[in-house]
């Protein structure tokens, strides 16, 4: 599964988050501190890579890329959905 430590260590190789990404909560805004559409589709492919899944096109929108948390829920929700 995903733990907050590997979505922190993988926003942290894309960008505007590096330098702050380790004092954010799990639940701050990743776009109110400096999370772009850009950046968020570079993490996107980079979790796609690192965990082996393919995000469904629905899943793709600023809600599920917002947080570390829901991050964490849509990658382990993946995991579980390519493991059944």
């Amino acid at each position: 599964m995903a733990s907050a430590q590997d979505i922190r260590t993988i926003l942290a190789r894309h960008g505007t988050l590096g330098s702050t990404i380790d004092r954010l909560s799990d639940d701050a805004d990743l776009f109110d501190n400096g999370l772009d559409s850009f950046g968020a589709v570079q993490v996107m492919m980079d979790l796609e890579d690192h965990f082996e899944v393919e995000f469904p096109e629905h899943l793709l929108n600023r809600d599920v890329f917002s947080t570390i948390r829901s991050l964490q829920d849509l990658v382990a929700s993946q995991v579980l959905r390519k493991a059944a």
